[in-house]
């Protein structure tokens, strides 16, 4: 071997003029044909030439690209002409055509810069957030342009094929729920709907916090699979890892741009069925009908009041779930033999909500009472105050049928039983007082009906019917202000009412801002800062715990600055752009510029993190599953992810030198993961 090389390299040198003719004339033959390719691809027309894409040349010349060269989106370097060329010669050249456009041709300037960072647009009635959904890893994968975008040259090149939004929202999703959930596309429903015969409204049910799932039972139809024969449209074999979706869908959306639907079943998206529980069917085991419970359980029926339907309604309890008892038809203290019904036990609330709740139950029923007897005296109060003589005038006939609406909702009340929606019964109560009074003024009659101890302010029935028994938890997380809100604190020494923070009509729902507490704890100077910002001041004094880097305090923390010298509280909610004005009136208006470039570099390399985190963790939780030992990439994970926190945390200006340390130890130790990654 070594004598027969060596007599070739012989030849070579004893023939290397001729062969350095030859080879300079070939190179300048390709370089001839390949230059004469790249600028012939400035003319659209000349791709027709070689390729078979008379489709999408037609279709090209009808879009709003038309206007636009295929060598302005298609990557056609002398490079990418050359592999071409050798792999057309050499017999490797697939005839199919496929576009593969990098995001950064859609994103170049005089094209559509800036998009992603526009975040939201309009895509019919839903809004779409390109922020969301290119700045992050969406169920494991990085997003393209042309995952969305994939028919650019088809008429209008932003009608995007909604079926790619179906299939990842809803591929292997539970039925009747959907990957960020129903809101996020369609807004909150306001309608009011007809269903099996009942009419009700979407809003009021929302405002008990009823999930979409419990009544669209079915949203979507088909489950997007593969087809293993769609793979043999393009490959012959290499299937090697087809058992792999992160990998496939890595190799063949993010690099390649393939179509969903080249692999993919599409799904249906919409009202595929529908709950058939509405009609609550007491007569199925009732020879009497108990109509009056029964709408008293929707929360219907009552004159002037809104749909409130029971939780546990909404929850699709039917009567027997707390009627488990059966005992004997009795009237007048006789027994009708062989006739049985089914009373409510207290044990029923127990069983299913834990200690306490049949103590509420006892509540409800003590208080329904009470209310009934209240809205007996407002009513005759009413009655008493618009007479029951001729009509006069328009207005006491108004007046007289607000209190003939209200004394049919008391009948209603009496044979309904509270107990079976006790949050509809206080409305109506409410309503009931609302309407009398009105009547009185209508009527000309001074004063008004005495108003029902349990209407005392917005809120005094959450104690009285429900949170007596089940209070709150002592520390609840305040997301906005990240901190834990010490409930008892404020309700129990400072006396704060429920109304205060918490929204009358809807269950559970906050009302109170953040700028609303920090109002009251700004005004009072006895309160320390780092009450609530703990995050903020760890940072700030360099007592964070992190990893990779020794914390020190910052340069106005050294110079014992306080919080206040940077922020005017009095001025409201504190951004940059407020601080910026006391960085220039300190030293002057070069340090407000890097005031901003600070935060401008710190959210640059959290939004870079925040990918790669997601990433690696997606690897290693892949890794694991097949058995790899992970625990040394695990704590590199941990350690970056504490260093991430603690800088978003703190929000990052707080300590612009300990923050770009953190961050870059961060990166390092991601990238140590993700390197492992790429070389697997």
């Amino acid at each position: 071997m070594r004598e027969m090389l060596q007599s070739w390299w012989e030849l070579v040198l004893r023939y290397r003029k001729p062969l350095t003719a030859i080879g300079g004339v070939v190179i300048v033959f390709l370089v001839v044909i390949n230059g004469a390719f790249f600028v012939a691809a400035y003319f659209p027309k000349s791709c027709v030439v070689c390729h078979y894409m008379d489709p999408f040349y037609d279709q090209w010349k009808t879009s709003r690209h038309s206007d636009v060269s295929c060598i302005k989106c298609h990557s056609f370097s002398p490079v990418f002409i050359t592999v071409t060329t050798l792999k057309y010669w050499t017999g490797l050249y697939h005839p199919r055509p496929h576009a593969n456009v990098k995001d950064s041709a859609c994103l170049a300037a005089g094209c559509h810069e800036g998009r992603i960072e526009k975040g939201k647009a309009k895509l019919g009635g839903i809004i779409f957030d390109h922020q969301e959904h290119m700045g992050k890893l969406k169920r494991g994968e990085k997003l393209r342009c042309t995952t969305c975008h994939y028919s650019i040259v088809q008429g209008e090149h932003i009608a995007v094929d909604t079926k790619v939004c179906f299939l990842c929202h809803f591929k292997g999703i539970s039925q009747g729920q959907a990957l960020g959930g129903c809101p996020g596309c369609h807004g909150t429903p306001t309608k009011v709907v007809e269903h099996s015969g009942f009419s009700f409204s979407h809003d009021s049910y929302l405002k008990l916090g009823v999930q979409c799932k419990q009544c669209h039972i079915r949203v979507a139809e088909g489950d997007g699979k593969v087809n293993e024969s769609h793979c043999y449209d393009c490959h012959v074999g290499r299937l090697e890892k087809k058992a792999d979706p992160l990998a496939i869908h890595r190799t063949h959306v993010t690099y390649n741009a393939i179509q969903c639907f080249k692999c993919h079943e599409p799904i249906r998206h919409g009202e595929v069925q529908l709950v058939k529980t509405f009609d609550v069917r007491c007569d199925s085991c009732h020879q009497r009908h108990h109509n009056y419970q029964k709408e008293m359980y929707m929360g219907t029926g009552a004159k002037g009041v809104p749909d409130t339907p029971s939780r546990m309604f909404s929850a699709q309890v039917a009567c027997d779930g707390c009627h488990t008892k059966s005992v004997e038809v009795r009237e007048s203290g006789v027994s009708f033999p062989g006739e049985k019904k089914l009373t409510a036990e207290r044990n029923s609330c127990v069983a299913c909500h834990g200690k306490k709740y049949d103590l509420m139950l006892d509540d409800w029923i003590r208080e329904s009472r009470n209310m009934v007897a209240e809205m007996e005296r407002v009513v005759s109060a009413g009655q008493a105050a618009v007479g029951a003589g001729p009509e006069k005038s328009k207005s006491l006939a108004n007046a007289r049928t607000l209190v003939a609406d209200a004394r049919a909702n008391l009948n209603f009340m009496r044979a309904g039983r509270g107990a079976h929606n006790i949050e509809y019964e206080f409305k109506i109560l409410k309503t009931g007082y609302e309407q009398v009074t009105a009547a009185y003024k209508m009527a000309g009659v001074q004063g008004g009906p005495a108003r029902p101890a349990i209407l005392a302010n917005q809120t005094s029935y959450c104690l009285v019917l429900c949170h007596q028994r089940v209070g709150p938890k002592d520390k609840l997380f305040f997301k906005e202000m990240e901190v834990d809100f010490p409930h008892a604190l404020h309700v129990q020494d400072v006396g704060i009412g429920c109304g205060k923070c918490h929204s009358p009509d809807k269950h559970k729902m906050r009302i109170v801002t953040s700028s609303e507490c920090m109002k009251c704890h700004h005004e009072n100077k006895d309160i320390d800062c780092a009450h609530c910002h703990k995050a903020q001041q760890a940072l700030y004094e360099g007592k964070v715990k992190v990893y990779g880097v020794t914390p020190q305090p910052d340069y106005m923390a050294q110079a014992d600055t306080k919080c206040t010298e940077c922020h005017e509280l009095r001025k409201g909610t504190q951004t940059v752009l407020t601080v910026k004005a006391k960085c220039e009136e300190c030293h002057d208006a070069k340090y407000g510029k890097m005031l901003l470039d600070w935060k401008q570099d710190i959210t640059k390399k959290e939004n870079a993190i925040a990918v790669s985190l997601d990433e690696a963790k997606e690897y290693v939780a892949r890794s694991r599953k097949i058995g790899k030992n992970v625990e040394a990439q695990e704590a590199l994970i941990r350690q970056a992810e504490a260093n991430y926190m603690a800088v978003t945390n703190g929000r990052g200006t707080h300590n612009y030198r300990l923050s770009s340390e953190l961050l870059k130890v961060a990166q390092a130790s991601l990238d140590k993961v993700l390197k492992e990654k790429k070389g697997k």
